[in-house]
């Protein structure tokens, strides 16, 4: 990889998690890039850094971690031998079966399953409270709305305008980059609400 090749990686992260009409995956990670104005950046320093040390593949998943951590992360806060972010986020994508385990047992047993997707008067609702209040993980909310579609629905009841279109564009912008088998987590979701019955 090149210096100008990670750039334009970061650029199209950047602009997928903070802009709502461009997608990655739509535009296939391209961007307005050219060579010429990233040699005259000051900060190509780091780009070509993050080039000798990962692959497309990894660079990829490098940013997004800490895109999703920080829509406004700038590439010199981004350290390649102190990168505590990017490391929580393998350690949570290895681990998202037993996250996602826990993030359900921890929401069956507060109230029904249904109830956490109540908006009552506009307010929060319990599965929005549980993702603030660091009980449960943003995969786990990617999860849940890949299973049950429960976007729509906070749209429509949650009247606040600050916290949860925040929420809402994180949770979207995230989901194509997580590789959710579908069916397995049904099964699990199905079998940890079978076990209260």
């Amino acid at each position: 990889m090149t210096g100008f090749e990670v750039y334009k990686t970061y650029l199209a992260i950047k602009l997928h998690f903070t802009k709502d009409n461009y997608n990655y995956f739509t535009f296939h990670g391209k961007s307005r890039a050219s060579e010429s104005s990233f040699e005259k950046r000051k900060d190509r320093y780091f780009f070509k850094k993050l080039a000798t040390k990962f692959d497309q593949e990894t660079i990829l998943q490098f940013f997004v971690s800490h895109f999703v951590e920080n829509s406004n992360t700038w590439i010199g806060d981004l350290s390649v031998y102190n990168s505590s972010t990017f490391n929580a986020w393998k350690k949570k994508i290895q681990s998202m079966t037993f996250m996602f385990e826990n993030d359900i047992d921890y929401l069956i047993d507060i109230t029904s399953f249904e109830k956490i997707f109540d908006c009552k008067s506009g307010n929060h609702p319990i599965l929005l409270q549980a993702y603030l209040g660091d009980r449960i993980t943003l995969e786990s909310m990617v999860i849940l709305n890949n299973l049950v579609k429960y976007i729509p629905d906070f749209d429509k009841h949650i009247k606040e305008p600050v916290i949860w279109p925040d929420i809402r564009r994180k949770v979207v912008k995230y989901e194509p980059f997580l590789l959710v088998d579908k069916t397995k987590y049904k099964c699990i979701l199905i079998e940890k609400l079978n076990g209260i019955l």
